[in-house]
């Protein structure tokens, strides 16, 4: 009897023990799962890219404004949003032309805009539509203002302009083809076909400012049409010029 004592002893002594270890790894377990957890939360690139935006724009603060410029040298309003959004990989997250007014239509024909709760990288336009800028944040926007101001970061509501709308941009979603912000295309040029008139603007009424001799490659950066004919944003002596599409072909 004594025996059987001794056995049933040790088989609870030995349950007590497993129960123990058992609860050792629990709790091992339990403090092992929020570290997990904070890793799985750490901001993505998702997150990232609004910040990204903003601080490309930043490092253009103290550049002159030249209207139609696209930098790197020299940028007018929108040339800076298109600079700062294409360095970053997400120039598809915003359509339109070049010209603010341009963007402001885009964004309300895809129901963009509105008057509160931007987040870091949104397109700010003014005047509807005569100037645009960068939010980046604590109530402040950076832009290319005037020829006689640098680009620079000033409060949202402290331009000549009025304030219209924010375009949400939602940099911090995915994009429907992730892969394109990862691996952008590559710079599109043209190929002049023939001597061509470079301008200030998409229409033969605009000042020429130059001429691209045939088989001068000119990088485009937008296009619009007038009066049914496409004209290109081009980069062309350190500034953003325009060419008649027609009269170029793809490099």
């Amino acid at each position: 009897m004594a025996f059987s004592h001794g056995l049933r002893a040790l088989g609870i002594a030995c349950l007590i023990a497993i129960a123990g270890i058992t609860s050792q790894a629990a709790l091992a377990s339990a403090a092992s799962a929020p570290i997990a957890s904070a890793s799985r939360a750490a901001p993505s690139s998702i997150t990232q890219r609004g910040a990204r935006v903003v601080r490309i724009a930043k490092a253009q603060r103290g550049k002159r404004y030249v209207r139609g410029a696209v930098g790197p040298r020299a940028f007018d309003c929108s040339g800076l949003v298109r600079y700062a959004y294409r360095r970053a990989h997400v120039g598809g997250r915003l359509g339109g032309g070049h010209s603010a007014r341009a963007m402001l239509r885009w964004g309300r024909a895809h129901h963009l805009t509105s008057r509160s709760n931007p987040r870091l990288g949104d397109v700010v336009i003014y005047g509807n539509g005569t100037h645009a800028a960068i939010w980046i944040g604590n109530g402040r926007v950076i832009s290319a203002l005037n020829p006689r101001q640098v680009i620079r970061i000033t409060r949202l509501h402290a331009l000549g302009s009025r304030f219209t709308a924010f375009i949400h941009t939602h940099l911090d979603r995915a994009a429907r083809h992730a892969h394109r912000n990862h691996h952008p295309r590559r710079a599109r040029y043209a190929v002049t076909r023939t001597a061509v008139n470079v301008r200030t603007g998409h229409s033969t009424a605009t000042r020429v400012v130059g001429v691209a001799g045939r088989g001068r490659h000119l990088r485009v950066v937008g296009s619009a049409r007038h009066h049914g004919r496409l004209w290109l944003h081009v980069g062309y002596r350190g500034h953003g010029r325009w060419v008649l599409a027609a009269l170029t072909r793809a490099a």
